[in-house]
């Protein structure tokens, strides 16, 4: 549930972003080398900058555009000619837009995007009973995270109140760095919303923008979902 989607742009937080981005970036490689003919061009929604240079250097022909709203979405979108082979929305981006008509909005735009034998490909999280029903009162341990080309690592706890009538979550998310001896040195608080999207509620989004659903993966092995799985990968195309 904790995107990467920084709508205000605090630093600190992009920092977080950083590091959770570098010890998730296979993801972008699976997109692009299961996906992805090497000709056609990509473009990444929501990437944070940081992550950008990387990419570039592992992969040719690849665009990036912020996730903000729509209304920025297609502005940007219109100032290129090309169409893209493969659109990816990594990271749970498309947790961020707690709006289902800004996500319709959304999907019809990048669709007249995508070149007619394009993907669309996305992951969210599967809706988990634990958020649903938790108190919003306790603190959820989420991940320790070793930090790139150091000694240190940031140990992330999060705050969750699930507003049931909007399907959104309220996330408070604390993070301590810590140093090689394991002394917190430095924290940070940052609060940001997500929306869980059932799966099929998000099967008949697609198909009322106009996509069709190739494939829900559960995992990056490409192994069908399942209810054991925490989260949701989707493969659309044109019908």
């Amino acid at each position: 549930m904790i995107h990467l989607i920084d709508k205000i742009e605090n630093p600190a937080w992009s920092e977080v972003c950083k590091a959770i981005a570098h010890h998730k970036i296979d993801q972008i490689s699976f997109y692009i080398n299961e996906f992805h003919s090497y000709k056609g061009l990509v473009l990444i929604l929501g990437c944070p900058s940081t992550l950008q240079n990387d990419i570039n250097k592992m992969f040719k022909n690849v665009d990036f555009v912020d996730l903000v709203s729509s209304i920025h979405l297609e502005e940007s979108l219109n100032l290129k000619e090309e169409k893209y082979e493969l659109i990816i929305i990594p990271f749970l981006g498309i947790m961020s837009v707690i709006d289902y008509q800004e996500q319709e909005k959304i999907f019809g735009i990048l669709k007249k995007h995508i070149i007619p034998t394009g993907k669309l490909i996305f992951d969210i999280e599967a809706p988990d009973m634990q958020v649903m029903l938790c108190d919003p009162a306790v603190v959820f341990f989420e991940n320790q995270i070793e930090l790139e080309n150091q000694l240190d690592s940031m140990i992330i706890h999060t705050q969750r109140d699930y507003q049931e009538y909007t399907q959104t979550i309220e996330l408070k998310i604390f993070v301590e760095f810590l140093d090689h001896l394991g002394v917190v040195n430095r924290k940070i608080m940052h609060q940001m919303e997500s929306r869980y999207t059932f799966r099929w509620e998000m099967h008949n989004l697609l198909n009322l923008c106009g996509l069709k659903v190739r494939a829900v993966y559960g995992d990056y092995y490409k192994e069908d979902f399942t209810e054991e799985n925490s989260n949701m990968i989707w493969v659309t195309e044109f019908p």
